[in-house]
């Protein structure tokens, strides 16, 4: 039996793996796909999330990432652009989940790649995680699943219509990539938003959130949502003559935006949520790694502390909550067109305010569990 199993070889399941690794816990890490791969991310390392990589011996910038100083807001021909109060990066996860999973490695995990988790076996004091490959005995289960549900662990539904998101890579020509700089660029339109902002030297990521139902006006797919995309003065002008870097884009429908993990009494006492599982964030703020990262070092934490799960979760909702409510009162903001109009207004006549605003979204600061 392995003391801890981790599902999940993301940003949460790979870091959590690595800090009780370290700690000399025996741990085994499953991780459904064989090769590195991409995945649908802003892939925007915040301040906060860039000192818990520190943390964790992983320098942002020796992995190649683009440091991203300002903030640029687009609707139509208006923009407003300031300075952000701190230095954050871009990097692709592609890299960050191969280094992070590398770090875990070293420090002893097991990493059981090409192994997919199927969903639980509870016991009396233990419990099993059902894989591709058998039974395997876990005395602590940290899910960290991502955006994909453990099946019997399912996070609520969102409510609505919902949201999908969408994820490119291009390759910019050289003016483009001049015009972008170490900018994160924030475009916002009537089907939804999309954030643009550089990964490495010759790389940009467009990440895109769309609502369910402007999708099904489009007719469902990506040529549709390029087709409007390009109705956006700046996205034409950054992506009219760019390269995009994968055949298809990365997508992934039902996001349950807002959603932050309350124990209860129906959840299973060896399972611990990581990341996406425990909360999920508006995509406009660019926190999504950070809470993967502050929820796998509070993990880690808790359990050689010897915390309960649910001492763990209510930790973890009382230092993310927060956040979650902030960034989620600002994307409902942002979809009505009259706050919008009059944001963008306000912020062109006191950039400054765009600048208080990038800091009253982050994460506050971490505290023990």
């Amino acid at each position: 039996m392995s003391d801890i199993v981790v599902i999940g070889g993301g940003v949460a399941g790979g870091a959590a793996a690595a800090l009780l690794a370290r700690a000399g816990q025996a741990v085994t890490l499953l991780e459904r796909e064989r090769e590195p791969h991409e995945k649908v991310c802003g892939e925007f390392v915040s301040v906060e999330a860039g000192r818990d990589l520190v943390r964790l011996g992983l320098d942002p910038a020796s992995l190649g990432a683009v440091p991203i100083d300002r903030v640029r807001i687009h609707s139509g021909r208006r923009s407003i652009e300031a300075a952000l109060p701190f230095v954050a990066h871009g990097l692709g996860r592609r890299v960050l989940d191969e280094a992070l999973l590398e770090t875990a490695a070293r420090a002893g995990a097991r990493i059981e790649r090409g192994v997919r988790a199927n969903g639980l076996n509870g016991r009396t004091n233990h419990a099993s995680v059902v894989t591709s490959a058998g039974e395997l005995d876990a005395g602590h289960i940290l899910l960290a699943t991502g955006k994909h549900d453990l099946r019997g662990l399912p996070r609520p539904a969102p409510q609505g219509d919902g949201y999908v998101g969408f994820k490119m890579h291009w390759r910019l020509p050289h003016r483009a990539a001049a015009d972008l700089g170490s900018a994160v660029e924030l475009v916002l339109f009537d089907i939804g938003y999309a954030g643009l902002q550089r990964i490495d030297a010759t790389r940009a990521n467009l990440c895109l959130v769309v609502r369910q139902n402007a999708l099904d006006a489009l007719g469902g797919g990506w040529s549709g949502v390029l087709e409007r995309l390009m109705e956006e003065p700046v996205l034409a002008s950054r992506l009219g003559d760019a390269e995009p870097l994968f055949a298809r884009p990365l997508a992934i429908a039902k996001l349950p935006y807002g959603f932050v993990h309350h124990p209860g009494p129906e959840d299973p006492p060896e399972v611990w949520r990581l990341g996406d599982q425990a909360a999920v964030t508006a995509s406009l703020t660019g926190d999504g790694i950070a809470i993967a990262l502050r929820s796998a070092h509070l993990a880690a934490d808790a359990l050689l502390q010897g915390a309960t799960g649910p001492c763990f979760h209510r930790a973890l909702q009382s230092q993310v909550g927060g956040q979650v409510r902030r960034a989620m009162r600002l994307q409902r903001l942002i979809e009505r067109p009259w706050a919008t109009s009059l944001g963008m207004a306000i912020g062109q006549a006191l950039p400054g305010l765009l600048t208080r605003a990038a800091a009253s979204t982050r994460l506050p600061p971490a505290r023990a569990a």
